[in-house]
């Protein structure tokens, strides 16, 4: 996947379809499965929303991307054997950890101000 052909909110979400909708999770991890899935659904209502400002769909676009990316990264975790995770704690830990999860990535500390900058409209939610 190259991200600078990306044309839809559709096609950016093919990739995570291919973790957990292309694969055996509906079967083997049904809560992770649906958690997914209610995940990509309001990625798509967000983006589809001509009600919201560009500033607060990417905000929310960007709380709903930082929890597919966890996810993604633990349940692969989880496949490998290297973690004992159960699918609820799986899901929790996505939850919490969202909203550290640019800075983690931008090296950021928790306790400084952010800079100002798109990646942290997420921290607004």
């Amino acid at each position: 996947m190259n991200l600078k052909t990306i044309q839809s909110a559709e096609e950016y979400l093919n990739f995570f379809d291919e973790e957990f909708i292309h694969s055996s999770c509906s079967s083997e991890d049904p809560k992770i499965f649906n958690f997914y899935l209610s995940l990509r659904q309001r990625f798509l209502n967000i983006y589809n929303d001509s009600d919201n400002s560009f500033f607060k769909k990417m905000s929310l676009l960007l709380d709903i991307d930082a929890q597919l990316q966890i996810l993604k990264e633990l349940y692969n975790l989880k496949k490998s054997a290297l973690n004992e995770y159960t699918q609820e704690e799986i899901i929790q830990l996505t939850v919490k950890d969202k909203t550290c999860f640019y800075r983690e990535l931008t090296g950021i500390q928790l306790n400084q101000k952010a800079p100002w900058s798109l990646i942290y409209l997420s921290e607004a939610q």
